[in-house]
Formats: structure tokens, C-alpha cells, sequence
């Protein structure tokens, strides 16, 4: 029934739109079928126009609907839901002290960054761990932590996520999301969940000075005894690779067997990264320890470069190495933000906000002139070519009456 009335009420515009042609055009069989098949090209692109400029609704094609109707991923869904929330908004809210952050180093005292393992992952299964920001304020990176109830144990990846540039550093830190994270982990720790109680961490440590590489520890231990061992990661962001360095560790226990005659495989000990040396951005520094009574024993200070082919010993005299503090952590200020900048904010907010929906306005008035530009450009084109095979036609008839009436015989 629609369908019916549609055709009908196209068929009214064409016969009233052929009106404009002179009677005697329109005589003419093939002009007449060209005037015909002209116009009703231009009622089609007229509803074309029209559709464009009403709000989207469920008039639309099997290929739009194919189109609208494809399955979104959950990160999509997220993303969509999080672009569109808003702080409800209360004229008569009153100002409330409001938290201050600042960006500290990270790395400060060297080698002090911990993983600690609060009891709430044992019932959320998953927690996020404070992040390190690079030096030139362009990444973030931040290890997740996986609990697996059934042998108590856990797991670990190293997540990268590139920092907006158009913000300042500290809102870089605080508006960055899990939801923009690169989905592949830098690192990733074994998944092996069969022996129970084991737990394996990744804590970062620094950024080199050119911001180019990451120095990471994975702590690998038993829930009941302690850490088993401490290895050594370097991930280079331009080769987009990471390295273990278990060369250092085979140096050490080399050098205590030659030189003090002692057997590792019955004692316990471990080492613990610093960071990037000072001096030399491809090597990381490190200290050891053997845990052989109520004092652990000082095994030396050791580097290493980030390819692992050269370990070397630095010294034995004590901790104090020349090492560089890069990257940055977000931590809360002692002050809070005061009334007259919360205020100031919120104004300036408004403005923004306004202006937003000026230029909102001002780009679909644009787009609308655009698209009524170029409609009105196809029709004109539409009516000069239309008019063009009349013409051709009109001088075709006169040809051949001229050549009739010569006494040649034409079609």
C-alpha cells in the first residue's frame, strides 16, 4: 500500500515538473522520453536531498542497515560509552576541596620501585599497578596483575599506553585509560598455573635518557617462602622487542665459584636492578646479594648492556653507582586545589563549551550549504544535459525534414 501511494506521488512530480517544457517538445516521442526519464532522476536526487537533511531513522537501505547493524567489540562499546558520559550537572553544588596532584621521579631512591600484592586481588582477580611515565611525558607503562583462585598463584603483563599530547603532563597521567592501551603486552610473564602458590611480577624500573628503552624486573617467588629469584627485562620501544638478561646472573655465580670458591645451588640470593647507568644509556646497573646469615652478604655492583653479550663487574667496595632517574609517577600534593581556581575552571569550562557548540553549529550550517550546493549543481547539470539531447534532436528532425523536403528520403 505504501509502496503504491509512493509511486503515485512520484509520478504527480514528474507530470507536474514535465509542464515547464513546451507542449511542442514534448510531442515529440524520444524528447518526450528523455524529459520523462529526466525528471524522474532529479525527484530521486530531491528525496536524496531531502533524506540527508533529516535525523538518521529507520528509512534506509539494506546496505545501510548492514552497515549499522555489524557487530561492535567491547573495547568499541566501552570506548562509545566513555566519550559520552557526563558529570551531572548542579547549579547549586557547593565547592568541595578537590584533590592536587603532581608528577615525582619515579625511580627515587634508585631501585626502590616495588610490586606489592594487596589481599583485594585475591577477590577482584585483576588489579592495575601505578605506572611509570617516560621522560618526554609520550607513555605510560603499567603492569596488570592476573590472580588465579584455583591454585593461588598469579601472572603478569606489561601494558604500554601513549599519553594525549594536547594536555598538560599531570592531566596526561590522570586521563589516561586502560581503554587506549596498545593491546599487546610489552612483556608478559608465564601463564603456567599447575604449581600452586607460585606468584611471577614485572615491576618497571626507568625510561633510558632518550626515552627509547624500559628497564623491568620479574620477580618470580613462592607464596610461602619467598622470592626464588629476580631476572632482568629491557624492552626497546623502536625495535618494539624485549630482551631477558640472564647473563648477569651466570656472571655472578661464575665470579663467586672462581673467586671465593662459593656454591650457589646451596645458598640463597638475588639481585636487585638500579637502572641505566649514567654514563651509558646501554648498560643497566644492578646489585647482589647472598642472604647467608642475620645480614645479607654484598655480592658487588654489576652492569650489563642491553644486548646482554658483555656483564661486567663494577665494584665490591659498595651500592653507590652513578645512575640515571628518567620517568615519573603520579602522586598526590599535600594542598588541595583552591576555591577560586576550581571556580575559574568551571567558568572557563562554560566558555568552551559554548564556543564548542558555536563552531558545532556554525560546521553543520557549512556542511548543509554544501550539500544544497552541490544538489542544486546536479540538477542544473542535469537540466543543461537533458536540454543538450533536445537540442540534438530538434536539429536531427530539421536535418532530416530539410533532406525531405530536397527529395532525399531520410529516417
Amino acid at each position: 500500500m505504501f509502496e503504491a501511494l509512493a509511486g503515485a506521488i512520484m509520478a504527480m512530480k514528474v507530470h507536474f515538473n514535465q509542464m515547464k517544457y513546451p507542449v511542442m517538445k514534448r510531442q515529440d516521442r524520444a524528447v518526450a522520453e528523455t524529459i520523462y526519464k529526466n525528471e524522474i532522476d532529479k525527484v530521486g536526487e530531491s528525496e536524496k536531498y531531502e533524506k540527508s537533511k533529516m535525523p538518521e531513522s529507520g528509512y534506509m537501505t539494506v546496505a545501510e542497515y548492514e552497515a549499522k547493524s555489524r557487530a561492535k567489540t567491547k573495547k568499541e562499546i566501552n570506548g562509545k560509552l566513555l566519550s559520552e558520559a557526563e558529570m551531572p550537572k548542579d547549579e547549586n553544588m557547593v565547592y568541595i576541596p578537590q584533590k592536587k596532584f603532581k608528577l615525582v621521579k619515579y625511580n627515587d631512591p634508585v631501585g626502590s620501585p616495588e610490586l606489592s600484592l594487596p589481599r583485594k586481588l585475591n577477590f577482584d582477580r585483576q588489579i592495575n599497578a601505578q605506572g611509570i611515565v617516560s621522560g618526554d611525558y609520550t607513555k605510560l607503562v603499567y603492569p596488570a596483575v592476573y590472580y588465579y583462585a584455583q591454585s593461588d598463584c598469579t601472572s603478569c603483563d606489561l601494558f604500554l599506553i601513549n599519553l594525549d599530547s594536547t594536555l598538560s603532563n599531570v592531566e596526561k597521567v590522570k586521563k589516561a585509560n586502560i581503554l587506549n592501551r596498545e593491546e599487546k603486552p610489552l612483556i608478559s610473564t608465564s601463564k603456567d598455573i599447575d604449581t600452586k602458590f607460585v606468584f611471577r611480577t614485572l615491576t618497571p624500573i626507568d625510561f633510558s635518557s632518550d626515552n627509547t628503552k624500559l628497564v623491568v624486573k620479574e620477580k618470580i617467588g613462592y607464596r610461602h617462602d619467598g622470592i626464588w629469584r629476580t631476572d632482568l627485562w629491557v624492552y626497546d620501544f623502536e625495535k618494539r622487542e624485549a630482551v631477558k638478561l640472564p647473563q648477569v646472573r651466570d656472571a655472578i655465580v661464575n665470579y663467586w665459584a672462581n673467586a671465593g670458591g662459593v656454591d650457589f645451588d646451596e645458598k640463597r640470593w638475588d639481585i636487585y636492578p638500579m637502572g641505566f647507568d649514567a654514563n651509558d644509556e646501554n648498560r643497566v646497573v644492578l646489585c647482589a646479594y647472598a642472604y647467608t646469615g642475620d645480614v645479607p652478604k654484598f655480592l658487588g655492583t654489576w652492569s650489563i648492556d642491553v644486548d646482554g653479550e658483555n656483564s661486567r663487574l663494577e665494584s665490591l667496595t659498595g651500592s653507590s653507582f652513578p645512575v640515571s632517574v628518567i620517568g615519573y609517577r603520579l602522586e598526590q600534593d599535600a594542598e588541595v586545589i583552591p576555591a577560586s581556581e576550581v571556580e575559574f575552571e568551571a567558568k572557563r569550562a562554560k566558555e568552551l563549551e559554548k564556543e564548542k557548540e558555536k563552531e558545532a553549529k556554525k560546521a553543520e550550517n557549512f556542511e548543509k550549504g554544501i550539500k544544497k550546493l552541490e544538489y542544486e549543481r546536479k540538477i542544473h547539470r542535469m537540466d543543461m544535459e537533458t536540454m543538450m539531447k533536445i537540442n540534438e534532436r530538434k536539429e536531427y528532425l530539421k536535418q532530416t525534414k530539410k533532406k525531405s523536403a530536397d527529395g532525399f528520403t531520410g529516417d
